[in-house]
C-alpha cells in the first residue's frame, strides 16, 4: 500500500488536485514537529545545566545569595540558609536588614550601593558563629546585569580561617628563619668577643707566678666565658637546624646549674625549686640542646602561672618498657607547674609545629615542638600530664651512659706548655689578631700575621721557607679561608692548616667554606688553640 507521501502525490497528479495544499500543510506540520522537539531538547538541555549550576550552587560549603534592588532574597544555598535558619527557616522575600541586622547593613550598604553601580568588590571581614566560634571571611559582591543596569547582586562569602592561620604560621616561620640568620651573625661575632677575653684572661693566669686574686678573677672570667658560649650555641640550636654536638653530661650538674639562668626567666610572683637526685645521671648528649629545652618548659610553665605558683624542677631515674623506647633504666628530668592546667584537646596538640593557646604576639607555638624533637634526636621521650586548673608535669627521659664527664682542667695542671716554630696568622677582627698573636708568642712561636687572604698569600710566599702551619679565620672578604688555603697548597701540598670561625662547624660546611683541615669553633679555650697547634706542627 502506497505511503502518505505517495498517497498525497496520487491524489494530487491524478485524483484531487486540492490535495496538493494538504500535502503543503502536511510539509509544514512536520517542520513545526521538528521544531517542537528541537525546543523540547532545547528546554531539556537547560534544565539539566540548570541543575548542574543547581549541584554546584549547592555542593559548595561557601555561602552564596542573591538580592535584588529592594535588597529582598532571591535566591540562597544551603549553606547559607543553614547559617541563618535558627533566626530564618525561611529567607527567601525577606530583606537583608532584616536578617543581616540593621547595623551590619550600614556598614555594608555603601559597598552594595558600588556593586549596583556596576562594580565587583570583595574584602575580608570576621563572623562569631554560635556554633563554630569566631571565623575569619572573604566576601565578594558581583553585580548580575540585565541589559546595561544591575538588577541583582549575587554574594559570596569564603571561610578563609585555615587560610589565614596557614598565613600565620608562614609568616612565624619566615620570622623563625630571619631570627636564625640574625643568631648566626650575632653568634660569630660574639663568640669573636669571647675568644679575645678568653685569651687575655688565660694570660693573665700565665703570668701569675703565684695564686692570687688576679689568678682567681682570671679564672672566674674564663668560667664566665663557657657560659656565655654554651648561650650562643643554644641560641643557634633553638633559631635554626645544627649539629649535635655530643658528650657525657652529668644531668644533676646541668640542673643545679640552670638555677640561676631560670630564676631570671620567672617572674618574682613563682617559687623555683630545684632537686637533684643522689643518683650520678650521666648521658651522652647536646648540653646547650637540653639547656634550652629546660629553658622552654620553663617558660611555658610560668606563662601557666599568671598570678604566681610553683615551678618544680627534679632529677631522678626509670625504668621503661613501653613501644615507644628502647627498654631500660633513663634518667628523667621532671618540670611541673601548678598553674592552669590544660585541656584534653589542647594536650593532644601541643608539640605540634606552631600550636599555641596564647594571644597573638605572646607566643610562636615553637617551643615544646622543638624540645619535642631535641629529646627525640636525643633517642629519649618527653611526656606530658596535666588537669585543667591542677597544673602541668613534663617529663624527660634520656637513656643513661656508663661514662662520666670529661674532667675540666684544673688548677693544679700549671702552665700552658710552650711550643716553637712559625705561624701565619690569618684574621681580619684586629681584637682577635693582636690577641692570638700575643698568646702564641707567649707559648714560644714566632707570628706572622695577615688581615686577609691576599695578604695572606703574598706573606707566605715570601716566607715559605719558614712557615710550618697556617691559622685562618673562614669568613673573610675577598678571599675566605678555604680559597687561601687552596692557594697555599698548591706551593706547599703538605702545610698543615687550622681554620677556626665564629659560625658553627655545620654552618661553614653548607657554605663551602671549610675543608682539609682542623676546625675550631670560637670562642677558643687558649689550652685547645696551643695543643691542636703543637700537633699541627709536630705532624
Amino acid at each position: 500500500m502506497p505511503g502518505p507521501d505517495q498517497q498525497g502525490m496520487e491524489y494530487g497528479m491524478f485524483t484531487h488536485p486540492v490535495q496538493g495544499e494538504s500535502r503543503s500543510l502536511y510539509q509544514e506540520l512536520v517542520q513545526v514537529n521538528r521544531k517542537l522537539e528541537q525546543k523540547v531538547q532545547e528546554l531539556n538541555r537547560a534544565q539539566q545545566r540548570l541543575m548542574e549550576y543547581r549541584k554546584v550552587f549547592e555542593c559548595t560549603g561557601d555561602l552564596i545569595y542573591v538580592f535584588d534592588r529592594d535588597y529582598r532574597y532571591l535566591m540562597a544555598n544551603e549553606a547559607y540558609c543553614d547559617c541563618r535558619k535558627s533566626l530564618f527557616p525561611d529567607l527567601i522575600g525577606r530583606t537583608l536588614p532584616e536578617v543581616i541586622g540593621a547595623d551590619t547593613f550600614a556598614r555594608v550598604k555603601p559597598r552594595l550601593e558600588a556593586c549596583f553601580a556596576g562594580n565587583e568588590l570583595s574584602y575580608e571581614d570576621s563572623h562569631d558563629y554560635v556554633d563554630k566560634g569566631k571565623r575569619d571571611l572573604l566576601v565578594t559582591f558581583s553585580p548580575v546585569f540585565e541589559g546595561e543596569k544591575v538588577e541583582r547582586v549575587a554574594c559570596l562569602i569564603k571561610d578563609v580561617s585555615e587560610r589565614k592561620l596557614l598565613e600565620e604560621q608562614l609568616r612565624q616561620s619566615q620570622k623563625m628563619e630571619a631570627i636564625g640568620t640574625l643568631a648566626g651573625g650575632i653568634a660569630h661575632d660574639f663568640n669573636n668577643i669571647l675568644t679575645v677575653i678568653a685569651g687575655y684572661a688565660s694570660l693573665i693566669q700565665s703570668n701569675g707566678e703565684e695564686p692570687n686574686e688576679a689568678v682567681a678573677m682570671a679564672g672566674e672570667i674564663l668560667f664566665s666565658v663557657e657560659r656565655a658560649a654554651e648561650m650562643t650555641r643554644s641560641l643557634l640550636a633553638f633559631s635554626r637546624k645544627q649539629e649535635v654536638h655530643l658528650e657525657t653530661v652529668d644531668l644533676n650538674q646541668l640542673v643545679a646549674e640552670l638555677h640561676k639562668s631560670l630564676s631570671r626567666l620567672i617572674s618574682e610572683e613563682i617559687e623555683l625549686v630545684v632537686r637533684v637526685c643522689g643518683a650520678e645521671l650521666c648521658c651522652v648528649a647536646d648540653r646547650g640542646q637540653l639547656e634550652q629545652v629546660l629553658i622552654n618548659l620553663a617558660v611555658n610553665a610560668r606563662d601557666a602561672m599568671p598570678g604566681g605558683g610553683v615551678l618544680d624542677i627534679s632529677t631522678g631515674t626509670a625504668e621503661l618498657e613501653d613501644e615507644d623506647v628502647p627498654a631500660g633504666r633513663y634518667a628523667v628530668i621532671t618540670v611541673s607547674d601548678n598553674g592552669t592546667g590544660m585541656a584534653k584537646e589542647v594536650q593532644e596538640r601541643v608539640f605540634e609545629p606552631f600550636f599555641t593557646t596564647k594571644e597573638v604576639g605572646k607566643g610562636t607555638g615553637l617551643g615544646l615542638s622543638s624540645s619535642y624533637g631535641i629529646i627525640k634526636k636525643h633517642h629519649g621521650e618527653i611526656r606530658l600530664q596535666s588537669e585543667p586548673g591542677t597544673g602541668t608535669s613534663f617529663r624527660i627521659y634520656l637513656p643513661l651512659s656508663g661514662e662520666r664527664p670529661r674532667e675540666e682542667r684544673g688548677e693544679s695542671e700549671g702552665r700552658l706548655s710552650a711550643g716553637s716554630g712559625t705561624v701565619l696568622l690569618v684574621e681580619d677582627e684586629e681584637t682577635v689578631r693582636d690577641m692570638t698573636q700575643l698568646l702564641l708568642e707567649r707559648h714560644g712561636y714566632r707570628v706572622l700575621t695577615a688581615r686577609n687572604g691576599h695578604e695572606a698569600l703574598e706573606l707566605y710566599r715570601n716566607s715559605q721557607e719558614s712557615v710550618q702551619v697556617l691559622l685562618s679565620d673562614v669568613v673573610m672578604p675577598r678571599m675566605n679561608g678555604r680559597e687561601l688555603c687552596e692557594q697555599v697548597r698548591q706551593l706547599e701540598p703538605g702545610l698543615p692548616v687550622i681554620f677556626m670561625s665564629g659560625y658553627p662547624a655545620d654552618v661553614i660546611s653548607e657554605k663551602g667554606f671549610c675543608g682539609g683541615g682542623a676546625y675550631l669553633q670560637k670562642p677558643i679555650k687558649p689550652e685547645e688553640l696551643l695543643g691542636v697547634l703543637r700537633r699541627a706542627i709536630s705532624g
